[in-house]
């Protein structure tokens, strides 16, 4: 059961101001963000990877063809993910462009 909290009597000679559209127009813009300019955000490809993780399912072709892949490269199965990834996204970066 919710508990109704009372005023203490001292606050009740105190008379409050209802809003005026327009503060209340000035705070729902301030909230939103409505008068902060965007800023662009420069990404370090270096950073630390604790942004976001995923889990990717594989198949058991898919994971061999991973486990070939790793195994003519010589990188990590992480390393592989992210390296095709990487280079997939430029390459339609660069065919977006042209």
């Amino acid at each position: 059961m919710v508990k109704r909290r009372e005023a203490p009597a001292s606050n009740l000679s105190v008379a409050k101001e209802e809003p005026t559209p327009e503060q209340i127009e000035a705070f729902a813009a301030g909230v939103d963000g409505g008068n902060a300019t965007p800023k662009e955000k420069t990404l370090d490809q270096n950073a630390p990877r604790n942004f976001k993780t995923i889990s990717v399912p594989f198949n058991e072709y898919e994971y061999e063809q991973l486990v070939k892949g790793i195994n003519l490269s010589g990188r990590t199965k992480l390393n592989f993910v992210r390296y095709a990834m990487l280079k997939l996204a430029k390459e339609l970066q660069d065919e977006a462009k042209n």
